[in-house]
């Protein structure tokens, strides 16, 4: 399995309005994917490439696996709460992106996204946000980037 892991920085936390898609987004920084895993064998490209904003995942022809990412948010004041997803073509992208895994503690929270690589939903870009709570207020606030599988 490949994977990845980029860190998340609340640089001004701004509060959902209840409306994704028309909600005012939490001004943050997400860092480059890193690649944590060996190599795919005679590809040129990385298996996660992308700003932080934008990401994309690469996997091999002929690759019947999957691919984790790992969020960070390194900041006691906030919680990884779970990404909601939209494709291009509809849906919550349960397909393809079947199991989300949180982690917390005291100095902050991870989420692991495992993208299962269906091939017949290869070339699709996904939108998703990642929504976070404030430890103090209980507040909801969203980050907004996006995702894009290829082979």
């Amino acid at each position: 399995m490949y994977t990845a892991t980029t860190v998340l920085t609340i640089n001004a936390f701004v509060p959902m309005s209840g409306i994704v898609g028309q909600s005012p987004t939490i001004n943050a920084t997400i860092a480059p994917p890193i690649n944590t895993s060996v190599p795919p064998p005679n590809q040129a490209t990385p298996v996660f490439t992308g700003d932080g904003q934008s990401i994309t995942v690469t996997v091999p022809t002929g690759y019947t696996g999957a691919v984790e990412l790992t969020y960070q948010l390194p900041d006691p004041r906030y919680v990884l709460l779970g990404l909601a997803f939209k494709s291009s073509i509809g849906g919550a992208g349960r397909l393809q992106f079947r199991t989300i895994v949180i982690n917390r503690d005291p100095t902050g929270s991870q989420l692991t996204v495992t993208d299962a690589c269906v091939p017949a939903l290869d070339e699709i870009d996904y939108h998703y946000v990642i929504l976070v709570q404030e430890v103090d207020t209980g507040n909801i606030g969203l980050i907004d980037p996006d995702i894009d599988n290829e082979n």
